[in-house]
């Protein structure tokens, strides 16, 4: 990895604060010219945002707060732009995702450290490293759920960089397990079950590679297995994922999701409207039931605000997008890339959140930098200068 890379230097940072995801967003729209040019050039993504425009727009005018609904409207159009600014405007798809790597092994880091001290420093109102004194740990204006959801990629790129031989393979192994150190402290059962999610699927693609290095694999599932039993939190949130019976918070998203689908049901083509969840719910809401701002899903956040046809529309030019790539040409590190992206869309199966490196993974994943499955495992950097020049040509 050259860090004198612009995009190593920006993965480096993205993963430590969403402010900093902003500027880059800024950064790659200097190369606007050639992002358009990709868009129009790519029939899947131009005519998603058209269709996904539209039926927006349809979704904004069926629902009860047309202004509302209309502003909330472009929340997957956004998504799938930055994913292009990621595709067409990184240049260095391999330097980027090896930088949001280390980025998350440092932050993983930092909230491990930052919970062995208890920290808890505030600049004014504004907190920097708060709420490790008791709390689930809150780093620049990201905490719990969000914070341990920037930590996922980390966990993933940093054991595939590893099996694959990366140059500083074992600073990547140590970014890998300060990643899930990481959301160990924050306590997030959603990021535990999406790192797990992340990990099978790295390992049902990399099988053979796996087998090579079996040993340490096996040594690094006995240090987590230590680390958890160290900790009585620890375990009792992980005993506490299946639990469907007595866990309030499983019941009340188990609720939540019931209603939801109720929504659903009742407009399920165009939905309730975009933004409209928290409002509609209470309609729907049985005596009793859990109070909720969001569906806690955000796969039922599209649902029941854009409908079937905005569900499809986006999901179908994310199959396309995204797995179409790595079935055409599986290289290295586009499986990696891809895991690091699955950990993302396992996790919000239990929540809504926006992780704002994520849809850049998905770029990267088409990014004809990461193409050529018989490139070797560690290049030299004219070797990655001739690749990189022929694949523009």
């Amino acid at each position: 990895m050259d860090i004198r890379s612009r995009d190593a230097r920006w993965g480096l940072l993205l993963p430590i604060s969403p402010a900093f995801a902003l500027v880059y967003y800024g950064v790659l729209l200097s190369k606007i010219k050639a992002v358009i040019k990709g868009i129009r050039s790519d029939p899947v993504t131009y005519w998603a945002l058209i269709a996904l425009l539209l039926s927006g727009t349809v979704s904004a005018a069926l629902a009860p707060n047309k202004g509302q609904a209309l502003l909330n409207m472009p929340i997957p159009l956004v998504f799938i732009l930055i994913y292009s600014l990621g595709r067409w405007g990184i240049v260095d798809a391999r330097d980027f995702l090896k930088a949001v790597t280390l980025g998350c092994g440092f932050l993983g880091l930092v909230v491990v450290v930052s919970h062995l001290l208890r920290l808890n420093i505030w600049y004014g109102s504004f907190p920097i490293l708060a709420r490790f004194n008791g709390g689930r740990g809150y780093v620049l204006g990201m905490a719990d759920n969000g914070l341990a959801a920037m930590l996922e990629a980390g966990v993933m790129g940093g054991l595939g960089f590893f099996l694959y031989g990366s140059r500083r393979r074992w600073l990547y192994l140590g970014a890998s397990l300060t990643s899930l150190m990481g959301i160990f402290v924050t306590l997030s059962r959603g990021s535990m079950v999406a790192a797990c999610g992340g990990i099978l699927a790295l390992a049902m693609m990399n099988a053979e590679t796996l087998k090579r290095h079996w040993k340490i694999v096996v040594a690094l599932c006995l240090v987590v297995a230590l680390c958890i039993t160290q900790s009585p939190t620890l375990q009792k949130r992980i005993l506490s994922i299946p639990n469907l019976t007595t866990n309030r918070s499983n019941i009340g998203r188990l609720q939540i999701w019931e209603v939801s689908w109720e929504m659903f049901k009742d407009r399920f083509l165009f939905g309730s409207g975009p933004g409209h969840f928290g409002t509609i719910y209470e309609t729907y809401r049985p005596q009793g039931y859990l109070e909720a701002r969001s569906p806690h899903s955000l796969y039922l956040f599209l649902l029941t605000g854009w409908g079937l046809v905005g569900f499809l529309l986006f999901f179908g030019w994310m199959a396309v997008s995204v797995v179409k790539p790595i079935l055409q040409d599986s290289s290295p590190y586009r499986r990696i890339a891809f895991a690091m992206m699955f950990s993302f869309w396992v996790h919000v199966l239990f929540n809504d959140l926006y992780i704002a490196h994520v849809p850049l993974i998905m770029g990267c994943i088409a990014h004809p930098d990461l193409g050529a499955a018989d490139y070797p495992r560690e290049e030299s950097p004219s070797a990655v200068g001739k690749s990189r020049s022929a694949a523009v040509q």
